[in-house]
């Protein structure tokens, strides 16, 4: 079972895992075009050009519908690379809507030519795609980091994850890894995983300076997240490596130290005008609509700030914001431009508006301008902080005497938390008073104020500390449950004060199975992938900051799973090894495919079904020329749906064209032993030979073909040299044929023959057994007679034979001789004996 919450997207194989969102809310390969690329002017892209640029290629291209963590490089042709992180790709609806079965993949690319968006990269095909940078192994993923040029060669710094359960929540960072791609092809050239501990995600932004490379990354500590440096001399990532340790560098990366707090696990960093500047997202708060900046004289800090850059208009509208970056190589003069990401709680918004995941870009003006000290208010004084009810901390100040149009912000600093910098907390208020809430029981907080007027903002006021104590969230009510038709139950439940997160716990009533569905934001979720007629009870539990609520009441369900459609766009391509690839649309997840077959051509009924996973199947084991007939249905727990229209082919097997190598021979008695090297090892093969010694002039084909890449050829005759050659052959015929190779058998020669002579003018003769299948011929001449050699007429079956009928104080002499009945071989040394 996998689960979708209606705030994030799922994690696990079914279901995109869109997580990055999900960790902000608790805190192939197509080659370039030959062409040279048209420049980008140089004063750079505007913010509003960008966005409708990413807006109009989601909506038209057909190939990308949307993506997160926008990280963007420059390449040495002038081109310029996009990269991201959890992409959908894929076409965009009429309505503009993303359909529910998208190819998604976890990381992918875009190039830009001048100022146009070009070719989607992706890994695998356009009928399969995978991640740009693969997943080391199954449950595991990348997810893009910074990139850079070094000489030509495009490094990716990617962070390595693997899912640990099926809630959004259940990851673990595994370590960063380091892609690399050739240039100027794009074409991948390697992923390896960098000595790095798994603390830190690295590479949240790049930053070549002076004689380094520095490399920034992302600590998540529970709700808190901190930027880390590290550096390398040079460029080359793949070289050792130092750490920042907040007072000097070390090459343990244990001694790294944190840098800042509040940085999202994207952010860029850039050296403007003597300083560096660091844009992030607003992560020392939830929820936060603000793109903020810290700034430093050096690269490792101490930064100061926040400077508040931009407000994003898209969470008034309920959506999320998230993981800011910089755009040097594309920036305005005199401007930082910046892109953020969007996504929603519901899950349901993500679907219907296609445009909400997708960058937005923003152009803001730096150095910023600071006002005249003289010309701002005078700071709030005597500050004072008490813990309020409900978890909340009561803050007054006596009121500012200046003009009539001042309000009061309210800053706030966690410092149990570990946080390194007072972030503006709840709208301007036009009262000397406000209320801090979502605070952490027992965590120690510090306030500040400063005062709003119509030229600026006041220094300030002193600081106020408080400890609070919030009591755990009362159980949530109303939890309601609806069940869909896909197997998926829809969950809600009434809102509790200063809670965020919620977690589902379900119960299998059928089997008495109980445990944890995942972690949600928002008050909703949809948990999918339920067994049809099965009854499940749910419950919620809130979590804030004193800690988790009780469960709230019950709420059982049955699941409902309709059968699944027909599957459409059913297509059938032949292949040239006689095989046929079927391929059809996607149902979506907890679907499989059955695919029916049969063979036209005999008339034969159905062959029974193979079942398939995905929407592809190869069917093999068909007959050249047989015209097949195929369909394809596809099952659920609610049982199998109608089949898809079916379609017609016929198989036809291309000859082979490869050739066989390296044909070798080993002659045997009566038979030779063949050896080659095949492009089809385990495929069939036909044999050819002649013999030589008769004066063949056409090879002969032998009667059966052989599997694999070793054959013996039996029935020869010894002494007769052969020619052989091998052919990979199909049913199409065989294809061309090896290089030859010649061979002479032989009939082995008997060895270890003994004489004993009897007392009956007879001898006792034995040998050595010279194979399996053989006979032997005795041969013997009387010396002293002066007599030849003479046979005898009888072969021997066996390695003992008597000769009998000889001559007293006769001297004999005898050998032996193998044969297989149509040839005799040569004899062995003969053994003399005086016969008695």
């Amino acid at each position: 079972m996998t689960v979708a919450d209606t705030g994030r997207r799922t994690a696990g194989a079914r279901r995109p895992a869109r997580w990055l969102l999900i960790l902000y809310v608790i805190c192939l390969l197509a080659a370039a075009p030959a062409g040279v690329p048209r420049p980008v002017a140089g004063d750079g892209l505007s913010a509003d050009r960008l966005t409708a640029l990413f807006d109009s290629y989601g909506d038209t291209s057909g190939r990308w519908t949307g993506a997160d963590r926008t990280t963007s490089v420059r390449l040495p042709d002038g081109r310029l690379l996009w990269l991201f992180s959890d992409t959908f790709l894929g076409p965009v609806d009429p309505d503009g809507s993303r359909p529910r079965t998208p190819p998604f993949v976890n990381n992918s690319a875009i190039v830009q030519h001048g100022e146009e968006l070009g070719e989607t990269l992706h890994g695998g095909t356009t009928d399969e795609p995978h991640a740009l940078i693969p997943s080391p192994s199954p449950g595991e993923f990348h997810w893009i980091g910074d990139a850079q040029v070094v000489g030509d060669t495009l490094q990716v710094l990617a962070n390595r994850y693997r899912r640990t359960g099926a809630g959004p929540l259940d990851h673990t960072l595994l370590g960063t890894s380091l892609a690399t791609f050739a240039l100027p092809s794009l074409t991948p050239t390697g992923v390896r995983p960098l000595p790095l501990d798994a603390r830190v995600a690295w590479g949240s932004s790049l930053l070549r300076d002076g004689g380094h490379t520095y490399v920034y990354g992302t600590e998540a500590a529970g709700q808190a997240k901190f930027a880390h440096l590290a550096r390398v001399a040079g460029d080359d990532l793949g070289g050792p490596w130092e750490f920042w340790t907040g007072d000097g560098w070390s090459t343990d990366g244990r001694a790294s130290a944190r840098v800042l707090s509040g940085v999202g696990t994207a952010y860029g960093v850039q050296r403007v005008d003597g300083r560096y500047v660091l844009v992030t997202h607003e992560n020392n708060l939830v929820f936060s609509a603000d793109l903020v900046a810290y700034s430093a004289s050096a690269p490792t800090g101490p930064f100061e700030g926040p400077d508040y850059l931009h407000r994003a208009p898209e969470t008034a509208a309920g959506h999320l914001v998230y993981d800011a970056d910089l755009h040097p190589d594309l920036a305005r003069p005199g401007k930082l431009l910046v892109s953020y990401n969007v996504n929603n709680v519901d899950d349901v918004v993500t679907y219907a508006d296609a445009g909400v995941y997708r960058p937005r870009f923003v152009e803001v003006d730096w150095p910023r301008r600071r006002p005249d000290r003289a010309d701002v208010p005078p700071a709030p004084q005597a500050l004072t902080a008490r813990p309020g009810g409900a978890g909340a901390v009561e803050l007054t100040w006596p009121a500012v005497r200046a003009d009539s149009d001042l309000r009061y912000q309210v800053h706030r600093r966690d410092v149990t938390a570990g946080q390194t910098h007072f972030v503006r907390i709840g709208e301007p208020s036009a009262e000397p008073r406000a209320a801090a809430d979502f605070l952490v029981d027992r965590h120690e907080y510090e306030f500040r104020v400063t005062t709003l007027g119509r030229r600026g903002e006041s220094p300030p006021s002193p600081v106020a500390a408080a400890t609070a104590t919030v009591p755990p969230p009362p159980p949530p009510t109303g939890l309601r449950a609806r069940p869909g038709r896909s197997g998926d139950v829809t969950l809600s439940w009434d809102p509790v004060p200063f809670v965020q997160l919620f977690r589902i716990e379900q119960r299998d009533l059928a089997t008495g199975r109980r445990g944890p569905v995942g972690t949600f934001s928002g008050t909703h979720a949809t948990v999918e992938f339920l067994r049809h007629a099965t009854t499940y009870e749910f419950t919620v539990v809130a979590i804030g900051g004193g800690g988790e609520s009780g469960p709230s009441s019950p709420v059982r369900v049955t699941a409902v799973v309709t059968p699944p459609a027909a599957p459409s766009g059913l297509a059938a391509s032949t292949r040239p090894d006689g095989t046929v690839r079927l391929t059809w649309r996607t149902l979506g997840l907890g679907v499989t495919y059955r695919v029916h077959r049969r063979d036209l051509t005999r008339g034969a009924a159905h062959d029974p079904p193979a079942w398939e996973s995905g929407a592809d199947h190869v069917a093999r084991h068909l007959e050249h020329g047989h015209e097949y007939e195929f369909s394809v249905s596809a099952v659920n727990s609610g049982g199998e749906g109608p089949r898809a229209t079916p379609v017609r082919i016929r198989s036809r097997f291309a000859p082979p064209d490869a050739v066989p190598r390296d044909l070798r021979a080993k002659a045997g008695p009566g038979n030779v032993e063949l050896t080659w090297r095949s492009p089809d090892p385990d495929g069939w093969h036909r044999i050819y030979r002649r013999d030589l010694t008769a004066g063949d002039r056409d090879f002969t084909e032998e009667p059966i073909p052989t599997r694999g890449t070793r054959a013996t050829v039996a029935a020869l005759r010894n002494g007769h040299e052969y020619e052989f050659v091998v052919a990979v052959t199909n049913q199409a015929g065989p294809g061309p044929r090896s290089e030859p190779v010649r061979a002479t058998p032989r009939l082995p020669i008997p060895t270890g023959l003994t004489a004993t002579a009897g007392g009956a003018g007879d001898v006792r003769l034995s040998w050595q057994s010279a194979g399996p299948g053989l006979a032997y011929r005795v041969q013997l001449r009387d010396a002293t007679a002066g007599e030849g050699w003479r046979s005898d007429p009888v072969p021997v079956h066996g390695t003992r034979h008597t000769a009998v009928l000889l001559t007293r104080d006769h001297r004999y002499e005898f050998r032996v001789a193998a044969t297989d009945g149509n040839q005799d071989g040569v004899a062995g040394p003969p053994v003399a004996v005086q016969v008695r």
